[in-house]
């Protein structure tokens, strides 16, 4: 017998699941400082993990709390601001908010 098989799932594009999928793979990004690759984060491997958390202990874990209050905050951000999310190093968006925030009280 496999040490692992095949579960395929169909979600629709306008789910609630889907979104997080597509948020997460894009907010969990990572590049390899030597070559620049960009990874998309691993959607599967968090769900399995989690789900097999949850059926084990019987309890959710506190990283999905944090993941979902992560969507539930990023989905409040204009599409510009999700975008340059992905765009920016994390300092870049730091400096970014910075000056949006600056911006915004009129200095």
């Amino acid at each position: 017998m496999p040490a692992s098989f095949i579960f395929p799932l169909k979600v629709q594009n306008q789910s609630k699941l889907a979104s997080f999928i597509d948020w997460y793979e894009n907010f969990h990004t990572t590049t390899n400082p030597d070559t620049g690759r960009k990874r998309k984060g691993n959607v599967k491997k968090f769900l399995l993990e989690e789900l097999e958390n949850l059926l084990t202990t019987g309890k959710a874990s506190t990283q999905v709390s944090k993941v979902v209050d992560e969507f539930n905050q990023a989905s409040l951000l204009s599409p510009e601001i999700q975008q340059a999310k992905q765009n920016l190093s994390e300092s870049d968006f730091l400096k970014f908010m910075e000056l949006m925030e600056k911006a915004k009280a009129g200095a």
